[in-house]
């Protein structure tokens, strides 16, 4: 029998949600967008891509944060039954290669999204074509110097005893300087933790120490998320 590629996977991966997939507290929708907030009045009507939009949690709490913009949505995912749910313009497709025109999009978001799209070479490509000059990249990840990311998910075999979509650990550094070379400016960074509606064991772990260890340059060890937003030049 062949192997399914990741794509396969990751559709029947993400086809399961049927009814929707709205992982975030209030608090954690919070945290993700206060780094928006200073430029999305900075065009008359902002168009926002939501790449890997399952069923819009994200862009819903986007769209209520910012009620008095002018804000058009899209969503694009590759798991049409969850994308059924979307409740804005929406497309299914594939984030390696986008069915838009290039420069369609004044930003393009990808809360907890990045990760499932390795080779990170061709996705940002991808990305940076719908991206106006002036627009901006957004992205949440699972922070990679966090120990389960560095001792446990970055090794692919031990990785595929838990799940086998394609999910790669990104690496903040990495994707900082990919980005500069795509001629993106970074405007913000921060290591943060994210809550979740239903926290499994390990996440209430951590956010139990999130809660209880002071702010410092040692963040990175124990935040397991990291918020980055940057702008095309």
């Amino acid at each position: 029998m062949q192997e399914k590629s990741y794509s396969e996977k990751d559709l029947a991966y993400f086809n399961r949600f049927t009814s929707g997939y709205s992982p975030y507290v209030e608090k954690d929708l919070d945290t993700m967008l206060e780094p928006i907030d200073s430029v999305i009045g900075q065009f008359k009507t902002v168009h926002i891509c939501e790449v890997g939009c399952a069923s819009g949690q994200f862009s819903q709490a986007l769209a209520a944060r910012y009620i008095n913009e002018s804000i058009s949505l899209f969503g694009l995912d590759i798991a049409s039954q969850v994308l059924s749910l979307y409740p804005y313009e929406k497309i299914c497709g594939s984030a390696f290669s986008i069915p838009c025109r290039s420069e369609s999009f004044d930003m393009v978001c990808l809360p907890a999204t990045l990760h499932h799209l390795f080779p990170f070479t061709n996705s940002l490509s991808e990305l940076n074509r719908i991206i106006v000059p002036g627009g901006y990249f957004y992205c949440v990840e699972p922070n990679y110097y966090h120990p389960q990311r560095y001792f446990f998910m970055r090794h692919a075999f031990l990785y595929r005893r838990y799940r086998s979509t394609n999910d790669v650990p990104v690496h903040p550094g990495r994707l900082t300087s990919m980005l500069k070379e795509l001629n993106f400016e970074i405007m913000y960074f921060r290591f943060v933790n994210i809550y979740f509606r239903k926290p499994s064991m390990l996440q209430t772990v951590q956010n139990f120490i999130a809660d209880t260890l002071p702010t410092t340059k040692m963040n990175r060890y124990w935040m397991p998320w990291f918020i980055l937003l940057a702008k095309k030049q």
